[in-house]
């Protein structure tokens, strides 16, 4: 277990598989409080324990004989062993299997969890049982305007976010306009002045082609409302509305890194599959999806600064995602 949690979570993290459940120990280090233990998220870091294994980079120094020079850094690839006795790892692919009564359990928390945020969290329940992704890797069908994008800066889903948030970042304005519609966000302007923390506000409006424009206010520091931008802008390339990705808007206005919340986007999008209707098959979580949505979020919550996580740790639908992701892991350690 140690081999698995030290690299993950160098820093201070340390995890135990008690019984069945999660048993945690935060070390205590100065700023470092727990905002919600069972939600994983904590101000110094997360504390949810990896199903499988995760690939680790290894720096060697190869010595060779002693009148020649040592090579240079090597990078080697090392798979460790699966944290679950109940799963099992392919090497080559990365992919999870489980045994069969873990892969009964995970199914029936899935489907208890997705009934429970309905009530609860609606919009992330239609979030984990709706596949989308956000490819920034694609290349782009809109442009980021202003000053800050130059014409050949603009490739792909990524180069134009970014040239979103440089544009927000410099007090210029946004507009992106598809086959879809358009996306404008106005420059902020200061509502509060604090010194180098004032708060700004300013909208996203996206209008469809023939539709009612749709308004998303943005509230926060420069920096937050740029970082939201980057979000944003992806979101609208990929033909995703505010509506479909209002929790995750809220998060990066929170501060945690756009690039981090869109891998943890695509990783928890359609996660648990739609309920079954009367007379078909049982819904099957893919543990190795589980896995990637538990690391996407513990990266957040590890890379965060204490300041973003104290208000992730009061934004409902981030702190359910991650109880949910929790019970999720949890279920998987039955006994066989």
């Amino acid at each position: 277990m140690d081999k698995l949690a030290s690299p993950l979570r160098q820093k201070w993290l340390m995890l135990i598989l008690v019984g069945g459940s999660l048993a945690i120990a935060l070390p205590g280090h100065s700023g470092s409080v727990p905002t919600g233990l069972t939600s994983g998220v904590s101000v110094g870091g997360s504390n949810l324990l990896p199903i499988g294994a995760s690939a680790l980079c290894i720096y060697q120094e190869l010595n060779q004989e002693l009148d020649q020079e040592l090579e240079p850094l090597v990078c080697q690839e090392e798979r460790l062993e699966s944290a679950s006795a109940n799963a099992t790892l392919d090497p080559v692919t990365g992919d999870i299997t489980l045994t069969v009564a873990a892969q009964q359990a995970l199914n029936t928390s899935a489907s208890q969890i997705a009934q429970g945020l309905q009530g609860t969290n609606p919009v992330l329940a239609i979030l984990l049982t709706t596949p989308r992704e956000i490819s920034l890797t694609s290349p782009s069908p809109v442009g980021a305007s202003g000053p800050s994008a130059g014409e050949d800066a603009v490739k792909t889903v990524d180069d134009m976010a970014a040239a979103a948030v440089a544009a927000i970042a410099n007090g210029e304005s946004v507009s992106l306009t598809s086959s879809q519609g358009t996306l404008g966000i106005a420059a902020p302007t200061v509502a509060q002045a604090s010194g180098s923390s004032s708060i700004l506000v300013t909208s996203a409006v996206l209008t469809l082609q023939g539709g009612t424009p749709m308004v998303a206010p943005l509230r926060g520091t420069l920096a937050q409302i740029a970082n939201t931008t980057g979000f944003l802008a992806a979101a609208f390339a990929t033909g995703l509305t505010p509506s479909q990705i209002a929790p995750f808007t809220e998060m990066a206005l929170a501060g945690a890194d756009y690039r981090e919340l869109v891998a943890l986007f695509n990783a928890v999008s359609g996660l648990i599959p739609p309920q079954p209707q009367p007379r078909s098959t049982v819904i099957a979580v893919d543990p190795t999806l589980l896995e990637e949505a538990i690391q996407a979020y513990n990266r957040i919550v590890d890379s965060s600064a204490p300041e973003t996580l104290a208000t992730l740790s009061q934004n409902s639908d981030f702190v359910a995602l991650g109880r949910s992701l929790q019970q999720l892991r949890a279920a998987i350690e039955v006994v066989s």
